[in-house]
């Protein structure tokens, strides 16, 4: 949710509550104030009719609202104001009234003097002040968010600016990041803390580059060096099989170590985005093609791979990654497959599945493509050839999984929509 939205909600959501906190309170007080004011009216009635009693002896009783009675002296109270119902014939209903009773000695008599005044009922009084309520804060609302679009335009629009130009950046890209100025002391700040550590990050990157590079190529010649030493050792003549077997497995190490920084320096490779050449790949053909490069190897373990193709398969990506990505689930399929088993690839519109037959699960299938994860110590085996499909398969956003059913290990791999 963006932030906007979310204070425009919090708005609304406190503002609701704000609202309905204020009608009941503006309503209890304009009820109050207005009681107050009807009270002070009928003491000026009861007053009048005081001063006619006086001047004229009597008066002239006015139902419900105006009331003269001659009581007895015993019968008088004290003063007394309250609310009221009286019923209406006419309309066949009790009508709130605000009553005034008091008492008055005039000419040597008494008098109940009563006098009452029509209220507004208070539903209809609390649907006059919801309306006017809801109308003023209705608007006040409307207002200050318009107000709050059009400042959010002016202060944020550079900001979101310079959004996009964050997303838009990239290290592989020779051009520095130059975030725009937007006169608020905040957001420049933080303009400039971006812009520090972009410099920062920039320069690790080139150096973990130039390292990975640097070390992959230096090692190499140490390595070369090693297997052509072993390779002049087996020439000779008097060696014993003690030997010779020392430096087989000196040369077989030197070997599997420069396949280990090969594989490192391509995870690198990945890792830097040095592999953008992206074209539209036809999986069923590649595959085809990478079963027929990989007859020998099917034939010295007389394994079968039954290839089940029910749509073309299609992504865009890097032909070298395409190419690493299934020959190293294949290889890793006929690697563990029993002599003699059938290895089963499924391909669909936008799903590869490769399934062949294992004993028992993998103990810890969380790990699978984990670097140097290996269950097996299977000469040959890196343990890092998962991991190079985990990597290119992060790097093209396609989902993978692995289940063990049926005695078949089993990979999945879900390519994005298109």
């Amino acid at each position: 949710m963006k932030l906007l939205s979310k204070i425009n909600r919090t708005y609304f959501k406190y503002g609701l509550l704000v609202f309905l906190v204020a009608d009941v309170v503006i309503i209890l007080l304009s009820n109050l104030i207005l009681k107050d004011e009807i009270d002070q009216q009928l003491e000026l009635e009861a007053e009048q009719i005081a001063e006619t009693i006086k001047k004229e002896g009597a008066f002239h009783n006015v139902y419900p609202t105006d009331l003269a009675i001659e009581i007895l002296e015993l019968n008088i109270k004290n003063e007394a104001t309250k609310d009221t119902l009286i019923f209406e014939a006419k309309n066949d209903e009790l009508v709130p009234y605000r009553e005034l009773v008091v008492y008055k000695s005039i000419r040597g008599k008494y008098y109940q003097i009563v006098t009452r005044q029509m209220l507004m009922e208070f539903n209809d009084l609390f649907a006059l002040f919801t309306a006017l309520i809801t109308t003023m804060l209705g608007l006040v609302f409307v207002l200050m968010l318009l107000f709050t679009q059009k400042m959010n335009s002016l202060l944020w629009g550079t900001f979101n600016k310079n959004v996009e130009l964050l997303k838009e950046y990239s290290f592989r890209l020779d051009k520095k990041l130059l975030l725009n100025q937007t006169g608020i002391q905040e957001f420049d700040d933080l303009n400039h803390v971006i812009s520090k550590m972009s410099d920062r990050l920039e320069k690790d990157y080139q150096a973990s580059k130039e390292f990975s590079a640097n070390a992959a190529h230096e090692l190499q010649t140490p390595l070369s060096i090693i297997r052509n030493k072993c390779e002049d050792l087996f020439s000779y003549t008097d060696l014993n099989e003690k030997v010779i077997e020392s430096i087989r497995e000196i040369y077989v190490s030197t070997d599997r170590l420069s396949g280990i920084t090969k594989a490192l320096l391509l995870l690198a490779k990945i890792d830097h985005g040095q592999f953008n050449e992206n074209e539209e790949i036809c999986l069923n053909q590649f595959i085809k093609l990478k079963i027929d490069s990989l007859k020998e190897i099917l034939e010295d373990k007389n394994l079968k791979i039954n290839l089940h193709d029910t749509n073309n398969c299609t992504i865009s990506m890097d032909k070298r990654l395409a190419n690493l990505w299934i020959q190293n689930i294949i290889i890793n399929a006929i690697k563990y497959s029993p002599d003699g088993k059938e290895i089963d690839i499924l391909i669909r519109k936008n799903d590869l599945s490769i399934s062949n037959f294992g004993e028992v699960a993998i103990i810890n299938p969380e790990q699978v493509f984990n670097r140097f994860y290996k269950e097996s110590e299977q000469i040959g085996s890196s343990g890092i050839g998962l991991a190079i499909v985990k990597k290119i398969a992060d790097h093209y956003h396609i989902k993978f999984d692995y289940l063990f059913n049926d005695y078949k290990h089993i990979f999945k791999f879900k390519l994005p929509n298109r």
